[in-house]
């Protein structure tokens, strides 16, 4: 009963860390605002050259989002992920998967094939950063065209949580390979799917 507890009691102050540090983030931002806005300090005179790497990177950010997204429906990744019997699952359900697929160790009475699931679910998120990286492009774009110091920490903050939010998911990629080559499909699984 224990061994079920403890992951608990760990999702709950990861998420309750996640609460407290975008309760934060938030305040930095409201506090940046206002501040800037009795100091000047939100008011740029961007020189030519920031207005038109700005400008571009604006444009690259955007078209590298709109790309993936078009990508990601036509290759059928998105429909995979909207489909799948994961998402029928409770999120604290679906949260003890993942974990288990992470560390490699399924517990006793694990369903492989949701574990199986979970870890194909995880190495077709990876792609999803894609989006994530056009959108902190974008930003950085953003900040270029404001050029103030209360823009350029908005997308130092943003680009941070960014960067580590696509090194997680390439991270939790890898952890899902490993898993898929530890559990294997049946071989009798295997030759159903080739047949049908």
């Amino acid at each position: 009963m224990e061994m079920s507890t403890a992951p608990r009691s760990r999702d709950r102050r990861r998420l309750i860390l996640v609460v407290l540090l975008s309760i934060l983030a938030a305040a930095v931002i409201v506090g940046a605002v206002v501040i800037g806005r009795d100091t000047g300090i939100a008011d740029g005179d961007p020189p030519a050259w920031a207005t038109a790497l700005g400008g571009v990177l604006q444009l690259v950010g955007l078209a590298l989002t709109i790309a993936t997204l078009v990508w990601l429906v036509r290759s059928g990744r998105f429909r995979a992920g909207r489909e799948s019997s994961l998402r029928r699952l409770h999120p604290s359900d679906s949260r003890s998967l993942q974990q288990q697929v992470r560390r490699g160790a399924p517990q006793n009475d694990a369903d492989l094939g949701l574990l199986r699931d979970t870890a194909r679910m995880m190495i077709n998120q990876r792609w999803y950063s894609l989006m994530l990286v056009g959108f902190v492009t974008s930003s950085f774009g953003q900040a270029l065209l404001k050029f103030t110091p209360l823009f350029a920490g908005l997308f130092a903050m943003m680009a941070t949580l960014g960067v580590g939010a696509v090194a997680f998911s390439f991270r939790d990629a890898r952890r899902a390979k490993a898993f898929l080559c530890a559990h294997p499909e049946p071989e009798d699984h295997k030759s159903h799917d080739q047949h049908g």
